[in-house]
């Protein structure tokens, strides 16, 4: 069985400079959450994010960056090389999306940025681009 892997920002103080936004991870196997240094923090410290499970990878979009303001930005977690890497940006900068796994697409919808959005984008994340 996977380890459930779980995403938040660590303080919801937008003011804080040390906002960190990490991947805890909950090993099912052994039930148990894996010790704090194996945290892993996103490259990019975000909150209100699309996340899901995909292809092997936690894959994390949008949301709202330390300014505040919506990102593009798109990572995905590799839970054997224990590290964030970048992947294509989305067409839109949002957050308050909403996401779903569709035969190994993530689709992502809707968001906010400064007004709601009703764009859509599916990232397939083996070439890493969106249809």
């Amino acid at each position: 069985m996977m380890p459930t892997y779980i995403c938040w920002a660590t303080n919801s103080t937008w003011q804080v400079q040390t906002e960190q936004c990490l991947c805890h991870i909950f090993d099912t196997n052994q039930g148990a959450w894996l010790k704090s240094e194996e945290t892993v923090a996103l490259k990019t410290k975000r909150a209100d994010f699309a996340a899901a499970f995909l292809r092997g990878r936690m894959v994390v979009a949008g949301g709202l960056g330390h300014e505040p303001s919506a990102l593009d930005t798109v990572e995905a977690f590799h839970p054997q090389r224990r590290k964030w890497e970048k992947l294509a940006p989305m067409t839109f900068p949002r957050c308050s999306t909403s996401s779903i796994v569709i035969r190994d697409r993530l689709l992502v919808v809707g968001g906010v940025n400064q007004v709601p959005s009703s764009a859509h984008e599916i990232l397939y994340v083996k070439e890493e681009e969106y249809l």
